[in-house]
């Protein structure tokens, strides 16, 4: 089996450390090291519509599975990582580096995560530019002031 399945759960697998991947049946799976799910890959070759489904049996049972698709797995798996190596950087930052690997996981799937209000980030010289335009705004403020007293 070979398909966008089986991408997501490679790409879930390697966001370590919160998931790791691992043998099972026969299939690559991701195990998440929070809670103990595993997450296997859908078959979805005799598709024209591959869209990335997985199954997840939560804790590891299989009496507790379900299918889903995997983008949206990853929407939340992905936040989470990015959260978590992120720790102490403020929130531009982190929506910066949510946006790169919201890009990357799109590389390495073709599949899109849902992140709806994620938006890109500027380019450097625009960023460096506004802290400029900041910067430029109090030593404006400071000439006025010095002027009138």
């Amino acid at each position: 089996m070979s398909g966008k399945g089986e991408a997501v759960v490679g790409f879930i697998a390697n966001l370590l450390p919160l998931y790791d991947g691992e043998q099972h049946d026969d299939l690559w799976c991701a195990r998440s090291l929070t809670d103990g799910a595993l997450i296997l890959p859908v078959d979805e070759s005799g598709s024209d519509d591959e869209q990335g489904w997985v199954r997840v049996r939560w804790q590891g049972d299989p009496a507790r599975e379900q299918e889903t698709r995997g983008d949206m797995l990853a929407s939340v798996a992905l936040e989470r990582y990015v959260r978590w190596h992120t720790v102490g950087y403020d929130e531009q930052a982190i929506a910066n580096e949510l946006w790169h690997m919201a890009q990357h996981f799109h590389f390495k799937t073709d599949c899109h995560v849902y992140l709806p209000q994620l938006r890109e980030p500027l380019h450097p010289l625009v960023s460096v530019g506004k802290r400029a335009l900041t910067m430029g705004q109090g030593v404006l403020v400071n000439l006025v002031s010095k002027a009138i007293t």
